[in-house]
């Protein structure tokens, strides 16, 4: 007989032992659940998706700042087998059309910051409807009566990375994989989901905020605490929360953990509770741990991506790991590094890493992640960089392609290099060469990083912020003619 992995049953087992139990936290409203109403609400919503014709296999979009909601429509969804496509709203518009009409999406449900989107959204054929619609809909249900769907193989998500292009390419992951991918990292650092209280930092949009702890602590009678801020991210109040709500677990890729220490160190707060920090999305350097040591924290260092559910090396603060290292893969993941000939990298040799394991989307295939990395003679992996030109900023990846199409649309610039510089806060941040056209060495000023910048608000994610400048007369190439990357980056330096 196949396994059950279901979210909804675990939910809906973790109410019959412990009703009373805090188990979802809006930290930006106050709002609160216990375990027993957030799978009242659970039942209830599954009730009025079955109404709205939301089935086996239909798929739902969910756009919004970091919400219960984007677990309460979830596990709703899975109660009836239909997938969840989570989106992050600092998208443009088009784009996240485009994505939705790419997989199908039937129904897509924004937060009232995202409504803007709604005009736009509705044009591809979905319906859309409001988190607050989602209240309404639970308030005014009764709870489905119907029994929760097995779920084994099946779809359970769908979640979009950035490919080597730039276009943003679905990532089907199914409710087993995402079940292996929890097991690892309860296994991989050793955490009990029923104790341990989850803060939310990362985008629900990303493997790190949609499933991992945050999934597997909340459906088996846990805590999980939003933290959604409004506009720009409040490292104050995630400090906050962290002393309000004792929240022991949570994942920050190394940007945003430097935040929080500023602004710890400006403020002060109460950071005890929070035992098992996860750090991942970029390597977190020696200055880091030892800065994050300094205040009382044991940084975990967690690599994976959106193909492993999340789960691919843990370095953890007794493991004796190398600063800056991988660590080790997972229980269950099985790793190689790869040389350019497909044979295993000998010692210090740098190799692509290829895993593959229950908990990858590949199954028992390898996948090729497309990172780099070394093994040291002890074992321990260390990361060399992304391929493909990937550009890692504060755990965003942005594809350079995308930036210079978007570049080159605009009529001051006739060609355009992008890549990835060094920063101490940021990790890397995004760079361009830029090729005058007329009419842009006719308005000089249109070509700074800020006019730049503020031209493509409406076609660029955030992330994809150009920060420096530098126009050239023509690109620096190859010996084969070829955008030389390389090249651009030296130009910076000099």
């Amino acid at each position: 007989m196949t396994p059950d992995y279901s979210p909804a049953r675990a939910l809906l087992a973790a109410a019959r032992r412990h009703p009373n139990r805090l188990s979802l936290v809006d930290a930006t409203t106050g709002e609160e659940w216990s375990v027993r109403e957030a799978a009242d609400t659970v039942a209830r919503l599954a009730a009025a998706f079955k109404k709205a014709g939301i089935g086996e296999g239909a798929r739902i979009a969910v756009i919004g700042a970091n919400s219960p909601w984007h677990y309460i429509a979830a596990v709703a969804a899975s109660w009836l087998r239909a997938v969840t496509v989570p989106l992050s709203p600092r998208m443009p518009s088009a784009a996240l059309a485009s994505m939705c009409e790419q997989v199908g999406v039937s129904w897509v449900f924004l937060d009232e910051a995202s409504s803007a989107h709604a005009s736009t959204l509705s044009g591809v054929g979905a319906q859309v409807a409001s988190f607050a619609d989602l209240s309404a809909w639970a308030d005014r249900a009764a709870p489905i009566e119907k029994a929760p769907a097995h779920c084994g193989t099946e779809l359970a998500a769908i979640l979009f990375t950035s490919g080597s292009t730039g276009t943003p390419r679905p990532v089907e992951l199914t409710h087993e994989v995402m079940w292996w991918g929890s097991t690892n990292f309860r296994e991989g650092f050793d955490y009990a989901p029923t104790s341990s209280v989850v803060g939310v930092c990362a985008p629900a949009s990303h493997i790190g905020g949609f499933n991992g702890t945050s999934m597997d602590v909340w459906t088996h009678g846990g805590t999980l605490v939003t933290l959604g801020f409004p506009g720009s991210f409040d490292a104050r109040g995630v400090i906050d929360a962290i002393e309000r709500y004792g929240i022991t677990m949570m994942f920050a890729v190394p940007a945003i953990v430097r935040a929080i220490l500023d602004e710890h160190e400006r403020g002060g707060g109460d950071l005890s509770s929070w035992v098992r920090p996860l750090i991942g999305g970029d390597a977190m350097t020696a200055d880091l741990a030892e800065a994050m040591r300094t205040v009382g924290l044991s940084p975990i260092h967690v690599w994976g991506m959106t193909e492993t559910s999340g789960a691919g090396t843990v370095a953890t603060p007794d493991s004796s790991a190398p600063a800056g290292s991988l660590g080790v893969p997972f229980p269950y993941v099985d790793l190689r590094v790869m040389a350019t000939d497909e044979r295993e990298a000998c010692v210090d040799e740098m190799g692509e890493i290829w895993v593959r394991g229950p908990g990858v989307v590949s199954g028992e295939e390898w996948l090729r992640t497309g990172d780099l990395a070394t093994r040291d003679a002890h074992g321990w992996l260390h990361m060399v960089g992304r391929a493909h030109r990937m550009i890692n900023t504060a755990g965003e990846l942005v594809a350079p392609p995308t930036v210079e199409r978007a570049l080159r649309s605009l009529d001051e610039v006739s060609d355009a290099l992008v890549v990835g510089l060094p920063d101490g806060r940021w990790g890397q941040i995004v760079a361009a060469l830029i090729v005058a056209s007329d009419v842009g060495r006719a308005r000089a000023s249109s070509l700074s990083a800020d006019a730049l910048s503020e031209a493509l608000r409406n076609s660029l994610a955030p992330w994809e912020k150009v920060r420096r400048v530098l126009v050239v007369e023509a690109l620096p190439t190859t010996t084969t003619g070829k955008p030389d990357p390389v090249a651009a980056a030296r130009l910076f330096e000099s």
